[in-house]
Order: structure tokens, then sequence, then C-alpha cells
């Protein structure tokens, strides 16, 4: 016996409200016995961290025995029985078996992706049959242990091997009734990257970082080399007074940038006094952060992504003239930086129970003075760093925008009160203690009732939830609600590259989804963007090498 899954048009990633169809293919040798088919779509965040040592974590304490914390939390867990096509949350088929011929069966089946995560989701970690994780209730009672929030599903994440990761994937399983035949199970996984939250409104406000700036006066010019139609060249005496002035990096507020798209940047330089020299753009560097939160238990660990998207030096551009006025702003040109995409293993801004991800941009700006052909050899580095945010891309569907205008959320102003009870006209002046006794007492004099303290519990065995002392679910609003997509059609958009891994030089997939060797390349003259993969051959068969051009402009001829 052998199963696979076929995936019936397969993306190259897939998003909230998306169908995943497919075939079940089934090859028997022979006849078998089966009692069900289930399918089931599952996402998994995991981490794993090693606890620090320290005078709390003492080797000879019971509860050190395991040294590592981890925690894997299923975000995602729907599930769907293709044979016989019979509910699986109920138990009709339970005991029964059926015989398949020998042969190849085909079974079709149709998932949607929702829009949160579904470790929040109390009623799923109940346990028994029919639990949302785990038909022994295993996986239900761990989730319980965790702290759980409850956010639109995160992004496909990998590079940070057996430390952190979030993966996607549709498994089957055929169960056969023997005890002494196991089942049979298949998995293929996918890429995700999640519908962006609802955008501000667009306005004319900035976010911005600025700079001062000041050149020192008195560092001698350049010598310039004697050649044979010029001897001795004469430097350009320099004036008494160095330039000053600001620099300005400036982005769209809020500071919102998106995945495989040109950053939408501005730098303004500001003049702030009168001197006979001029200022020049010497280099550009723009440097993205990512920084990964990582949580397992009682541990947390951030970790730093460094992506250079552009790095440009011995540039000698001349930033406005010496004869501007105090005050004046010069626009430095984005020819520089708005043809060069984010790339596509920059992953979005996520919030997850045990992972999140936030940005960070540095823009470096060098600058030099001097005159034109005689720059002076004293450089000013500037860094100008935003805190952004990523959004994938996809834009929502306008019917899920219509429906969340229709039914917002709750707030403090329109939530549901309980309602007060009226108070009574007769208040008894005194108040028995006990039936058995003839001592009464003023209300003034009963003292309140405190209750006993709750001990802290333990980091490394905390309460399962509803228990006392157990953690309150984190339900923070999330950006889309599952109750509104149910009728909504899928979104309509382009489909962004997105490569689901972490690392900056991670290859890309091949055809066989398997990681390939690449190399990004960008043309100096022309500013053509391309990406060369190669692809191993099957047996007998050549490998190849395959040029794709990452850009939509024409190439020239």
């Amino acid at each position: 016996m052998s199963v696979r899954i076929q995936f019936d048009n397969p993306h190259t990633f897939y998003t909230n409200l998306d169908f995943i169809t497919g075939r079940i293919i089934l090859s028997l040798t022979s006849d078998e016995t089966v009692s069900a088919i289930i399918v089931k779509l599952e996402g998994e965040s995991r981490s794993q961290l090693m606890r620090p040592v320290g005078p709390q974590y003492q080797p000879n304490r019971r509860d050190n025995r395991q040294a590592v914390a981890m925690e894997n939390h299923k975000i995602l867990y729907k599930v769907s029985q293709v044979f016989p096509s019979l509910n699986p949350q109920t138990s009709q088929t339970l005991g029964l078996a059926y015989t398949l011929r020998a042969g190849q069966h085909e079974y079709p089946f149709r998932l949607k992706i929702p829009f949160n995560n579904g470790c929040c989701n109390p009623q799923a970690q109940q346990m028994g049959p029919g639990s949302g994780f785990g038909g022994l209730g295993l996986g239900g009672l761990q989730q319980m242990q965790y702290r759980h929030v409850k956010k639109t599903l995160p992004p496909s994440l990998t590079g940070f091997p057996g430390e952190a990761e979030i993966r996607y994937y549709v498994k089957v399983t055929v169960q056969r009734p023997s005890i002494f035949k196991e089942n049979r199970r298949s998995a293929i996984g996918f890429k995700f990257l999640p519908i962006e939250p609802p955008r501000p409104p667009p306005t004319t406000n900035e976010a911005y970082a600025r700079r001062p700036f000041g050149f020192q006066v008195g560092i001698a010019a350049p010598v310039r080399k004697s050649s044979i139609f010029r001897k001795n060249p004469t430097p350009t005496p320099l004036s008494d007074t160095a330039p000053k002035g600001e620099i300005d990096a400036r982005l769209p507020s809020p500071a919102i940038l998106t995945c495989n798209e040109p950053l939408p940047l501005r730098l303004i330089a500001r003049k702030l006094n009168m001197s006979a020299e001029n200022i020049f753009l010497m280099s550009l560097q723009v440097h993205l952060f990512g920084y990964t939160e990582v949580r397992a238990q009682d541990v947390a660990r951030t970790e730093t992504s460094n992506w250079v998207l552009m790095s440009m030096n011995g540039l000698a551009i001349p930033i406005g003239t010496p004869s501007d006025p105090i005050r004046t702003e010069t626009i430095i040109d984005k020819t520089l930086w708005n043809q060069i995409p984010l790339p596509n293993t920059v992953a979005p801004s996520f919030t997850t129970c045990n992972l999140s991800r936030r940005y960070d941009l540095e823009v470096r700006v060098g600058l030099g003075y001097g005159f034109v052909g005689e720059i002076q050899p004293q450089t000013i580095t500037l860094p100008l760093r935003f805190q952004v945010e990523i959004y994938s891309g996809i834009s929502p569907p306008p019917a899920l925008l219509t429906a969340m205008a229709n039914n917002p959320a709750p707030t403090l102003a329109n939530r549901p009160t309980l309602p007060i009870r009226p108070a009574t006209s007769h208040i008894p002046t005194t108040i028995p203690i006990s039936s058995t006794s003839n001592i009464y007492t003023t209300p003034q004099q009963l003292q309140p009732h405190t209750p006993a303290p709750i001990p802290a519990p333990d980091p490394l065995y905390p309460p399962q939830l509803g228990t006392p002392g157990a953690a309150a679910l984190d339900d923070a609003p999330p950006s889309y609600e599952d109750a509104m997509a149910d009728e909504i059609s899928p979104a309509d958009g382009p489909r962004r590259e997105y490569s689901g891994v972490t690392d900056v030089d991670a290859p890309s997939m091949d055809e066989k989804g398997q990681p390939a060797p690449s190399v990004s390349a960008v043309s100096p003259s022309n500013s053509i963007k391309f990406r060369i993969s190669y692809v191993e051959g099957e047996k007998n068969q050549p490998s190849k090498l395959k040029l794709r051009f990452a850009s939509d402009r024409p190439v020239p001829s």
C-alpha cells in the first residue's frame, strides 16, 4: 500500500481564504481493509531553547531534569474525512471497516485556510475523540499548558534550524482497523503568506529621522598627481567656514514597507550656514534589521538578521550649490534606491504565541565637502534609523473590508454591560453570625473577607487553563475574524515571491521543491536584476541552468 497527496494547480504560496484542493491517490497491490481516510490541514509553530545556567537552575533540583525548553503550538488544524464520506466529528464510522480492491483509488479533498490561529481556541483543546488536537487528547492537554494569543496566522518561517520554525502542510492518514497493521501516512508542505491588515487611509504625514552634521576647517586638500600636461597643480584654497546642515530620511506615516516592493524613502539635505564649498554625497547604505523573538516556556531569546538592501560607495554627487540660501532643502535623487525591492526572504511582521518578528530600517548617508574634483578627505557618516512594519502586499478582498465595517469590533463604548441589581429598601441593622449563637453584631463590626493568597506557580510546570493561577488567554484583537470570511472568496491580486526562509543567502526552491543554489545579480549599466538557478537533472538527464529576470521592465537588446 502507498498513499500520496497531489495538489490541483499548486501555488507558489497560499494565503488566507485560499482553498487547497487536490486528490488523495491510494495505490493497493492487494485487497486492503480500511476504516477511514482522513485529510488534515495543519500548521505548527515550534520553538526550542536551552535553559541558561544560573542559581535558579541548579542540577539537584527536581524540575531541572530537562535542560531544553520546547513549545509546539498547533496554530492550524482542520480535518476532513474523504472516505467514507461522513462528518469526521461524528463517531458513526467508529469500528466499521471497508474492503478496497487492488488498484488505484483517488479521493478529492478541499480545505480552506482560515484567518486566525487555532491554538487559542479552548474548545479545540478539550480531550476526547473529535478534539482539535489528537484523538487521545494528549496534544490538546499540551496546548492547555501554553500561553496563547489570538492573531492572524503567521507566515512560513525557517532559517533557525532546531530553534524556531513555522511550517504548514497537508497530511493524510489511512486508518486500518487491525492492531497488527500500522496506519499509512503521507504529508506535503506548502508555503504560507498571510493577507495584510487593513491599511490606514493615505495621508501626507511622514515619519522622519534627522541628524545634524558639520565639517571641520583646516584639513588640507588632497594633492593631485602631476602629469605631462599639468605640473604641480595648486589646490583651490578653502574658506574659513565649513558647511553645516541636516539630513532627513523620511517614510510615509505610519512607516510601512511592503514585501518585494521598493522603499518609499525620501532623503532631504538642509543647509544651515553659508560656505563657499559644496556638499557631496559620498556613500549610501540601506540595511534592514529583523528581530525574531523566540520564546519557549520560561526562556526567551532574540535572533537578529541583517539584509543589505543597497550599498554604494565612491559617489561624488553634489547636493545643492554654495549659493543656495540658508534653510534650503535639497531632495536627493531617489533613482538610487527606488528600483531595488525588498528580498523575497523578508517575512512580514507578525506575532504568534511563541514567535514574533519586528524590523528596523537603517539608512547610512556618507557626506563630504569641497569643490568639484577637489573633495576633501574628510567624510561624515550619519546613521538614520526607523522602526518599521512590513506588510505582505496581499490586499484583503473588498467584501471582507465591507464586512468589517458593518461588524465593528466591540469597544469599551459599545461593550454590553451586566444588569445592575436594584437596591433594596430594607437593610437589616444586625446580622447573625451563626444560627446556633445568640451573638449579634452590626455591619460596621464585620471584617472584610480576605481570600488566601495563591502561591506563585512553578514556571517549569505552569497551571492549565481554567485553574487557579493560570495565565489568562491573551485575546488581542485580530486583524480579521474567521466568522466574517465564511462566504468571502479568496483574495484576488498579485502574488509576490516569498521563499519562506529567513537566511539572507538562502537558496530558492527548484521544480522538485528542494533548495537549489542560486545567485542574484544586478547589471550596473541597465539595472536589470536576474537570478541564475542550478537544477540538477534526473537519471540519465543533463542538469540545467535557469535564468529568470526578477523585473517586469523590458530587457534591452
